[in-house]
């Protein structure tokens, strides 16, 4: 098989901070940002979405990350789109994923990086987005992070 496998991540923050699981989207989206990659910022609803359309304003001084959010109208050469619906194939090579559902069709990005809350609720959805992409026998990096 010739196709690369998708690279799946984890980054599960370790400690409690304020907006820390959407904090440290934007850190990952910082990154994947200056490497060149188109990403999609999947989120759990359009109030989540406000909120990191704020956050990638805001959350570091020195970056700047041309962001839009993702409908109809939107434009699709920006580098980080954001929305709560599934990403769709070809829109973007990275997904960075603070919702509760994994990437079903995972195949067809280039990296997947799931973040985990550290809420309860939140380490649960992440075990099941976690069990999902295992079972499908997928090779998975866990990332333990505090902000």
């Amino acid at each position: 098989d010739l196709m690369a496998a998708v690279r799946i991540d984890f980054y599960v923050l370790e400690a409690n901070a304020t907006n820390g699981r959407l904090r440290l989207a934007c850190k990952i989206i910082d990154r994947a940002y200056r490497s060149g990659h188109s990403v999609y910022l999947r989120t759990r609803d359009d109030q989540e979405s406000d909120l990191l359309d704020d956050l990638l304003w805001t959350f570091s001084q020195s970056s700047f990350i041309p962001h839009v959010r993702n409908n109809d109208n939107s434009d699709l050469t920006a580098p980080v789109r954001i929305g709560h619906h599934p990403p769709q194939s070809g829109s973007a090579e990275v997904v960075v994923s603070v919702a509760d559902q994994p990437v079903e069709d995972y195949s067809n990005f280039v990296r997947i990086a799931e973040v985990v809350g550290f809420d309860e609720i939140d380490k649960q959805s992440g075990r099941s987005r976690f069990k999902f992409y295992r079972d499908q026998g997928l090779e998975l990096e866990t990332h333990r992070i505090t902000l």
